[in-house]
């Protein structure tokens, strides 16, 4: 359910700041919301030392996954409040700010000296045609009156010298011919006539050689860093610890600085869920605060906080995957998820062999994480998985495998052999679907006389389904049912609106024939719980005739026979992953949701806390 909430406002001295919100943190019930925009120096300096602790973090991590030891991270220990000592990293032997600045110079240098040794490779690729010289020479040589251009023409080209020249071929690649060109004054290439086009190529700052040798000296220092980096690596659990204390830090200063003051009253408001409403008044009575209580006003941006009975809460998982939560006007709608989720997952899925698969596979997964995933995720798994082998034992699907024991087959339901019957109930899931949407909002819409227009939608979805009968399967449509179209759709634009707002909903009522052909889409996109399904089956039967045809008769064609069934289903798997997201997800979210009126706009309860508490998804809970 969603819980219901109060909007709060707290009114302290604006000296006794910092005080009321350490309480508030400590408190954990409020969710926060900006007085002003948050900007001030110490929020800019609480981001600057979590961003930079984040990008240490993160530079240690990558060296720790190259390091390739294999060693799990110690856990971070919990450090006493009371400790006076500055916490020293059991790695580094610094404290973890020290070592935050020390990564940072590392990194720094690091990038310095690839940018050397990237300028002198550069460089080297400039001059390299030229062969090995000294700069210093041409240099030298024009102090005694020789003067060296450097020029480089084209592969094909003859340069030849005028009278009183000298040009010297250097060498010569595929970008082109390099020259030396020597004369007894100062002068300017373009003024020389070498017969072909050149281009002048600027002296190098050092020796040939000595910039190879500056580019691969800058590589070792720039590898010794990395050495250090992987050195300080087993310190990333202690830098998680710090990061995670820099960014409740942040958040701190932001709350802080999102706080409006007038004179010497300082005050912020947000909401608390109405149930930890007394916490809050115990506390400003305790601290003297002046708090206000009031029940949220229609079109309040109030955060959402989803309660989920241990029945519902295994579609918690989708949910959290997806980042989608209803708002806080809205209804919660996790029971509908879960239920027609799941079964949409077995249609899509379709076979039992995948079933047993994935019941298996969930289990090992749950003996290897069950200390660190969720216990919901595991249930969603469960559920869907056994959903899977029931409707492959129902339709006879076992990866393409026939002649299964006659136990077995008995389970197989014959209605479900035909395609069109398979066809038919797709049509009946969505208009059930579609009609608990509507019977939903029939007993909670306000005002009453709304409700009829529920029912007007409900005959429309019976009425669709039969339509879509007719035209995808060629059943013939029962004359009695243009009547209750007819009727519901007089309902439907007779009471969608109150007469006060007919005038506002004027574009809706423009709208209702384009409306009802969309209910006549939904309906029928549930045909592709079918179709998924079918092309899934098909799939692994065609590539089991591959391996049939490749045949068993020897070694090597066993074993290029198992590699292509192995291929198969381990393509059919991922299908199966990419249809769930998309299907099984917007027949929920779309198709279910635009009848029952769920926009999935919701934000979740973020309460202001401490001790690495109050993470976006936080206030989803489970009873």
């Amino acid at each position: 359910m969603i819980v219901p909430m109060k909007r709060i406002t707290v009114v302290s001295l604006a000296a006794e700041r910092d005080e009321t919100l350490q309480v508030l943190r400590d408190a954990g019930v409020l969710h926060v919301t900006d007085v002003q925009e948050p900007y001030g120096a110490g929020l800019d300096r609480a981001r600057a030392q979590h961003a930079a602790a984040r990008k240490a973090l993160e530079e240690l991590e990558r060296a720790a996954s190259q390091a390739g030891d294999g060693d799990k991270p110690r856990r971070a220990r919990r450090r006493g409040a009371a400790s006076s000592a500055v916490p020293r990293t059991a790695a580094s032997g610094v404290s973890p700010a020290e070592l935050v600045t020390r990564v940072e110079g590392l990194v720094t240098g690091r990038r310095d000296l690839h940018d050397r040794a990237e300028a002198l490779r550069r460089e080297l690729t400039r001059v390299a045609g030229f062969g090995d010289f000294d700069p210093a020479a041409v240099t030298d040589l024009a102090a005694h009156g020789v003067y060296v251009r450097l020029a480089r023409a084209a592969p094909s080209a003859q340069p030849r010298a005028p009278q009183g020249w000298m040009v010297e071929r250097l060498g010569a690649d595929a970008a082109g011919v390099y020259l030396a060109v020597v004369g007894r004054a100062p002068f300017d290439l373009d003024a020389v006539d070498l017969g072909v086009d050149t281009i002048e190529v600027r002296l190098p700052h050092a020796v040939p050689s000595e910039l190879r040798s500056g580019a691969e000296e800058a590589d070792r220092e720039a590898a010794a860093i990395d050495e250090e980096l992987r050195a300080l690596s087993p310190a990333v659990p202690e830098l998680k610890e710090h990061v995670a204390l820099l960014e409740e830090e942040e958040r701190f200063a932001a709350v802080h600085a999102g706080m409006g003051v007038a004179q010497r009253v300082a005050f912020l408001q947000g909401y608390v869920p109405a149930e930890s409403a007394a916490t809050l008044r115990e506390l400003a009575a305790t601290h003297g605060w002046g708090l206000q209580l009031a029940d949220p006003a229609p079109g309040d941006d109030v955060p959402t906080m989803l309660r989920y009975s241990r029945a519902v809460a295994p579609i918690r998982a989708v949910l959290d995957f997806l980042k989608i939560y209803p708002s806080y006007w809205e209804a919660d709608i996790g029971w509908t998820f879960l239920i027609f989720f799941s079964i949409f997952f077995a249609m899509l899925a379709g076979d039992a062999m995948y079933g047993v698969f994935l019941i298996v596979a969930t289990g090992v997964l749950q003996l290897k994480f069950r200390d660190r995933v969720p216990g919901y995720v595991f249930g969603i798994l469960y559920i869907t998985s056994t959903l899977t082998l029931i409707w492959g034992l129902l339709t006879g699907n076992y990866a393409g495998i026939t002649g299964m024991p006659a136990f077995i087959e008995a389970l197989q339901v014959e209605w479900l052999q035909d395609r069109d019957h398979v066809i038919e109930l797709c049509f009946f899931i969505g208009a059930i679907h579609l009609t608990i949407a509507h019977v939903w909002n029939a007993l909670t819409i306000r005002p009453r006389s709304k409700a009829l227009a529920q029912i007007g939608w409900i005959m429309i979805v019976w009425t669709m389904l039969l339509l879509a009968r007719t035209m995808v399967l060629g059943y013939t449509l029962p004359s009695w049912m243009l009547y209750v179209f007819a009727v519901g759709a007089v309902l439907v634009a007779g009471f969608m609106a109150t007469p006060r707002e007919l005038k506002q909903s004027v574009i809706n009522h423009a709208l209702l024939p384009l409306t009802i052909i969309g209910s006549f889409v939904d309906v029928l996109s549930y045909v592709r719980l079918f179709a998924v399904g079918f092309a899934t089956v098909a799939v692994i039967s065609a590539f089991n005739m591959m391996a049939s045809s490749i045949g068993f008769d020897s070694v090597p064609r066993a074993i290029g026979a198992a590699l292509v069934i192995a291929f198969a289903n381990a393509l059919n798997l991922v299908l199966i992953a990419l249809a769930v997201l998309v299907h099984a997800v917007r027949l929920n979210t779309l198709e279910f949701s635009s009848h029952k009126g769920i926009s999935w706009q919701g934000r979740p309860f973020e309460p202001f806390t401490g001790s690495g508490r109050g993470r976006p998804g936080e206030g989803m809970q489970e009873a």
